[in-house]
Formats: structure tokens, sequence, C-alpha cells
């Protein structure tokens, strides 16, 4: 009866062993996934001055994708994305993840995955936009520059317009966190 006792001990201790050193791998792992390229845009390019009011009508329609890059020697399954648009300064939410993503996204062992990304900002949120990345002025309202968009279209620079991606992407127990500002022209 010892013997029986001793060598369920020792495969307890060999089965804990081999299961710690599994966690242990992954965790190492952890710091060979990163985040990579981000590439947004509206939708409709911003070019003109009846560009600038349809946003102001309609809102703003932003595509693109995030890039996850893989440097370990294994695949990842993408369990969870949460990645919402929130204005540069005050850090309010502008709008949310858009697209569903498919059943399963396998981030490829040494490449780099694109993952799709779509929001729709409202008009009072894109206002709030171009807002704090100062392409208007801060007393602007939407009805002003609806009704006479001449006037402000000339002190207009596209090229500041901006939103901060924040959230977390996660597989397989690896939580990658996302806090950056991102120019969208």
């Amino acid at each position: 009866m010892p013997k029986l006792k001793n060598i369920l001990i020792t495969a307890a201790v060999i089965l804990t062993f081999g299961i710690a050193w599994k966690y242990f791998k992954k965790y190492k792992d952890t710091e060979k996934l990163k985040i990579g390229d981000t590439s947004l845009k509206t939708e409709k390019e911003i070019k003109n001055l009846n560009s600038l009011v349809d946003i102001f009508q309609n809102g703003l329609r932003v595509k693109g994708f995030i890039g996850i890059r893989n440097f370990s020697g294994r695949d990842y399954t993408l369990n969870q994305m949460s990645l919402d648009c929130y204005s540069p300064k005050t850090k309010k939410l502008v709008a949310e993840q858009t697209n569903i993503l498919p059943g399963s996204i396998v981030l490829k062992n040494r490449q780099e995955t694109n993952i799709p990304l779509e929001y729709n900002i409202d008009i009072i949120n894109a206002l709030s936009i171009f807002k704090e990345s100062d392409i208007i002025p801060a007393d602007t309202t939407v009805w002003q520059i609806i009704s006479k968009p001449a006037s402000y279209w000339p002190g207009i620079n596209l090229r500041k317009l901006k939103i901060k991606l924040t959230g977390f992407i996660q597989a397989e127990g690896i939580t990658l966190s996302i806090n950056e500002d991102y120019l969208l022209l």
C-alpha cells in the first residue's frame, strides 16, 4: 500500500510540474505578442467643403485595421477584442467598434495579422473630435458649420484630426493593452 501511495504522489507531482511548465512557457511568450501597424481612415475622403458639411449632417465613418505581431514559435487564437475611439484631450467615448469579428482569428507564428476595425461617429461626437483636435474653434456649433461652412473652411487643417484608441486584445489568456493617439488623415 505505501508503494501505491508513493507512486500516486510522484505522478501528481510530475503532472503538477508539467502543467506549471506549460503556463510558464505561455507566460514567457506573452512578451512575443506586440501591437503592430494601425491604419484608420475616413470612409469618404475629406477634401472639400461639401465633404465637411456631409460629416456634420451624417456623421463620420472610419475603417481600417490593427496589426498584431506574433514573434513566438506557436499560433494563438484571438479570444476577445475591445477597441473604442475616444476624443484626444478629454478622453470622452466617441465611438465603439461596430464590426463583428469572425468566429476565430488565428495569430500565426512569426507573422503579423491584420484585424479589421470599423467605427461610426455620430454628428455631435464628430464635432467634439474636430474641436479637440483644434481644427475648428471651440465655441462653434454644428448649426453654424452647416449654415455657413465657407466661413470655417479656410482655417481648417485636416492633418491635425486625431482620435485615441483605447482597449485591449486578448489571445489565449494573454492581454495586450492599447492606448494610443492616432491621426485619421
